[in-house]
């Protein structure tokens, strides 16, 4: 094992070992999109660069985890994810890490370790459940949800009445923008569903949209968040970038089973995205 697996291991076991006597604070980071070449852009954006100055700045938040949902690394290299293991080893912080449309599972792996998951994988936080999902669907850009993790998602949550949350790389519902509604999760109605027949899941968390969106499903919290890199325009028929900065979602997980949220940016980033872009 390497002395990064190593550390990654024994930040879950303390993680583990924690009282659920007080609040999880958990951030959400979602759409590094890292290169192999620490120079590596997308549409502007030196995506190492940005993603560094998002983890510098949410460590100051003092969180118990991290949580990165999706679209790790643009180039598929194995380069890259090894990157993204060495700094997420460098927190100290047990992580989490789930893959989206442009992420190779195999590669994830091999190069993260306990960070990646599998397609339906449970991590326990104090009195919280979080559940993690892989949503992808090889080379294509939407998502969707096989029968076989539908049945065992049905399985967990029979069994666990602990307060829940899903982690999930593609959205389950509309968020207003048309380019992006044809590229969610297609079965999202039965995700939803889930959330109606089981009162303890509290929230979705979703990347892909590359900004924050909040809706809600009976009691269940729908929860987009913004890209570490560059964000989407909301609302916006066709591909747009907006210029809004980098940012994370930070989530406070109660003991009694409610939670808080807000979305940060960087403050005064200074590289700007290609607003003409008109897709990558």
């Amino acid at each position: 094992m390497s002395a990064s697996r190593a550390v990654l291991l024994s930040s879950w076991r303390r993680f583990l070992s924690m009282r659920s006597a007080r609040p999880i604070r958990l951030i959400q980071l979602s759409d590094t999109h890292l290169f192999a070449d620490p120079a590596g852009q997308l549409l502007g954006i030196t995506t190492r660069r940005s993603f560094e100055a998002v983890l510098a700045q949410v460590s100051a938040l003092a969180p118990d985890i991290l949580l990165i949902t999706g679209d790790l690394v643009h180039d598929e290299s194995a380069a890259a994810y090894r990157y993204l293991h060495e700094t997420l080893s460098r927190t100290g912080l047990p992580c989490a890490c789930i893959p989206g449309n442009h992420d190779l599972p195999e590669l994830m792996t091999q190069q993260l370790g306990c960070a990646a998951v599998a397609p339906v994988a449970l991590r326990r936080l104090g009195g919280w459940n979080l559940i993690l999902l892989d949503s992808r669907i090889a080379g294509e850009d939407g998502g969707a949800l096989s029968p076989a993790q539908l049945t065992q998602l049905d399985e967990l949550l029979s069994g666990e009445g602990s307060p829940t949350l899903f982690a999930v790389h593609h959205q389950p519902t509309a968020v207003g923008s048309p380019w992006l509604d044809g590229i969610g999760i297609a079965n999202g109605a039965a995700l939803l569903a889930l959330c109606d027949r089981y009162p303890q899941i509290k929230a979705i968390l979703f990347g892909h949209i590359h900004q924050a969106f909040a809706a809600q499903s009976g009691d269940c919290l729908l929860l987009g968040t913004p890209s570490t890199c560059l964000q989407f325009r909301p609302a916006s028929p066709l591909f747009a970038l907006d210029d809004r900065p980098p940012g994370w979602r930070l989530l406070t997980l109660y003991p009694e089973g409610h939670l808080e949220t807000q979305v940060g940016y960087l403050d005064g980033y200074a590289e700007q995205p290609q607003r003409e872009a008109l897709g990558y």
